[in-house]
């Protein structure tokens, strides 16, 4: 049955689709279809199932969804739902304003709901842009999923934010998963914002770093939830390489956040998903494990055990504390951090040698060193090409010496090293293999020159923010290449170290580069940062990066701290799904000081241990440290089960791990309890 006069914009259709004839001998339940049931009354919609029934109103797109007791409800269409594109020139339109909107059943045979057909905003052609949204309940636990996708023509969709923001006047906490994961109250008195810098309680109106998907800032993990009473639902992103999310918390709340879905060099191009799981009694802890089981069944997560199947020099990693040692610092005066004085200084690798051969001799058996500040003019300087080392630090002799110092000790040892920053002054330099973004205009989307000053060149964004003043990003096809090249190098040198630590790749986004020579898309750059760690741990073996943005967890070891103490409520919800899938380092070194080693503990992770330490001399750092590495031990190859808060101030709290384990700690008197003890050596 068809309803269309001339004066709605609906067409309706209220049949399925016929069947085949066998098929109609069976009922649904027999062959396995979620039994929900679609009907239309009152302009409205709705999708029941037998735990859970969703309402979309046709007038304005909202949606109600009754999960059990709990009800959730999605805002309804706003102006800026949808960014457009016509004739080069931009502008929002409203879905629920589109002149023509069809919405019929839509039944995949393991996915039931409606599927809503939007086109023609304004003066737009009827065939200019057409979008295709799917509102589905899926499964026996019926979570509902929504799919878009867009038939772009002479118009062009640029940005899209459905399903609309949760309303959230009446939700208690909203989950994020940036850093190690935060808790924000409705109430929370302060303005927030994920991913940019705030100071004094205001959020700097000079970073303009964009939320996306694949910044440790914005989400280390790809969902979002909220806590309700005792009930609990989350939004988990299926599609995330080119994703964001609605977000704004004024002070004192409530929450805004939303999905939000970015073009793809400048286009919708590929169906975007996102699923929404109900719990009628859960909380932080509850959602994080329903990230896990979703990460394992997409292939996400990869366990530490798979991985030292692998890479089997990984097994003797497990509780081995790390070292950090860096050769050369040598500041360039154009860099924003300039101080002259306190822009230069070299340790050799001779006298590295002679600190770890002493850091033996104090008992420390066995630690992975981390060399930095290798490379011929410092620490991040003229990258990708940093190649000869050092003459200041020793040059290629004293670096075999350094390595050849290792091996005796029984201390692997891996590079420091660095493939995103692109140098101006490295030797093959050329702004050709330069990301282009699309345009001139600023400020610059690149993460996170925003941050520390907005410049470009023509398309090409920089910034001089790091130790090797002006700097733009290498397109990421290029960076596998440059890594071989170097690496060989080493080999010719009769250096090899049994591992790699690629800087950014695990904190960053990836970079699209719209430069037509060679255009790279978010997915396609990440893809080859992939063939950077995969290439590593096959020529190398132990890999690592910076914080770790869960997308490089199944080709990465070890990755260090993510996040602090956090922006608000700091709560573990990586290590709850990642904790034995990854090594985490935690340092006293790190911006937190001795909390960093508590955190560290409390979080089942290993500890940095530098390379002056001495027995006697640093025993408060020790009576963390050794308990840390012999936890780990214990517990790296195991999940964390469980993370709850002791008292209402929060200033305890206490994990538990799969064999029993507890970790309790306490800020107010900076103490620690291992239950049952560990055995420290």
């Amino acid at each position: 049955m068809w309803i269309h006069g001339s004066l709605t914009r609906f067409a309706v259709v209220l049949l399925f689709s016929s069947t085949p004839l066998l098929a109609q001998t069976l009922s649904r339940e027999q062959w396995g279809a979620p039994m929900v049931s679609v009907s239309r009354a009152n302009r409205e919609w709705t999708i029941a199932g037998r735990k859970n029934k969703i309402t979309i109103t046709e007038s304005n797109l909202a949606v109600h969804i009754q999960a059990g007791s709990a009800n959730w409800n999605l805002a309804p269409s706003g102006s800026k739902d949808l960014l457009v594109q016509s004739d080069g020139v931009e502008s929002y339109v409203r879905l629920a304003d589109a002149r023509e909107i069809e919405v019929v059943p839509y039944d995949t045979g393991f996915k039931t709901g409606v599927k809503m057909t939007l086109t023609q905003w304004g003066d737009q052609k009827p065939a200019g842009l057409v979008l295709y949204l799917t509102v589905c309940l899926e499964g026996r636990d019926e979570e509902l999923v929504f799919d878009a996708s867009a038939e772009e023509h002479s118009v062009i969709a640029r940005q899209l934010d459905w399903p609309a923001a949760l309303d959230a006047r009446d939700v208690d906490f909203t989950l994020l998963s940036n850093g190690r994961g935060n808790l924000l109250p409705r109430d929370w008195p302060r303005e927030y914002f994920p991913i940019r810098s705030i100071k004094d309680g205001k959020v700097s109106t000079n970073d303009h770093s964009v939320l996306q998907s694949h910044v440790i800032e914005s989400w280390s993990m790809s969902w979002w939830g909220f806590q309700k009473g005792k009930s609990a639902m989350m939004v988990i992103s299926e599609t995330p390489d080119d994703a964001a999310y609605q977000f704004e918390h004024p002070a004192g709340g409530p929450t805004v956040i939303g999905p939000r879905w970015l073009a793809s060099l400048g286009r919708f191009r590929y169906p975007r998903s996102a699923r929404m799981c109900f719990f009628e009694d859960g909380n932080y802890v509850t959602l994080a494990k329903r990230y896990r089981r979703y990460a394992m069944d997409t292939g996400l997560f990869v366990s530490l055990k798979e991985k030292i199947a692998r890479t089997p020099v990984l097994a003797d990693l497990i509780g081995t504390p790390q070292t950090r040692v860096g050769i050369l610092h040598n500041m360039k005066p154009e860099s924003d951090r300039y101080d002259p004085t306190n822009h230069y200084n070299v340790t050799t690798f001779d006298e590295r040698a002679n600190q770890l051969k002493l850091l033996k001799a104090n008992g420390v058996e066995r630690t992975l060193v981390f060399v930095s500040g290798w490379p011929h003019l410092g620490y991040d300087r003229q990258h990708p090409d940093p190649l000869p080392p050092s003459d200041d630090g020793g040059g290629w002799a004293g670096m075999k010496r350094l390595a050849d110092t290792c091996q005796a000790l029984g201390y692997p040892f891996i590079f420091h090293d660095q493939y995103r920053d692109y140098y101006v002054d490295a030797p093959s330099y050329d702004p050709r293999f330069a990301i282009h973004e699309e345009d001139e205009s600023l400020p610059a989307k690149a993460f996170a020159g925003s941050r520390f000053g907005d410049t470009k060149e023509g398309q090409i964004p920089f910034m001089s923010h790091w130790d090797g003043g002006k700097q733009t990003y290498l397109n990421a096809r290029f960076q596998p290449g440059h890594l071989r090249k170097n690496y060989q190098l080493f080999f010719e040198h009769g250096i090899h170290p049994q591992g790699i630590y690629i800087d950014v790749i695990g904190y960053v986004p990836p970079d699209e580069d719209f430069n037509p020579e060679h255009p790279t898309t978010r997915t396609e750059a990440m893809r080859a940062q992939a063939e950077l760690l995969t290439w590593s741990r096959h020529n190398l073996g132990f890999t690592a990066t910076e914080a770790g943005s869960d997308w490089v967890i199944p080709y990465v070891d070890c990755v260090n701290q993510s996040g602090g103490v956090g922006k608000c409520i700091s709560v573990p919800l990586y290590n709850l799904v990642y904790h034995d899938a990854v090594l985490i380092s935690f340092g006293e070194a790190r911006n937190g000081g001795r909390k960093n080693l508590l955190l560290g503990i409390l979080c089942g992770g290993v500890p940095e241990l530098p390379v002056t330490t001495r027995a006697g001399k640093d025993d408060k750092s020790l009576e963390l440290i050794k308990p840390m590495a012999a936890l780990h031990k214990r517990v790296a190859l195991l999940e964390m089960t469980n993370h709850e808060f002791l008292d209402k101030d929060r200033r305890q709290e206490r994990s538990t791990f799969a064999d029993g384990t507890t970790v309790t700690v306490n800020w107010d008197e900076e103490t620690v309890k291992i239950s049952p003890e560990v055995k420290v050596e």
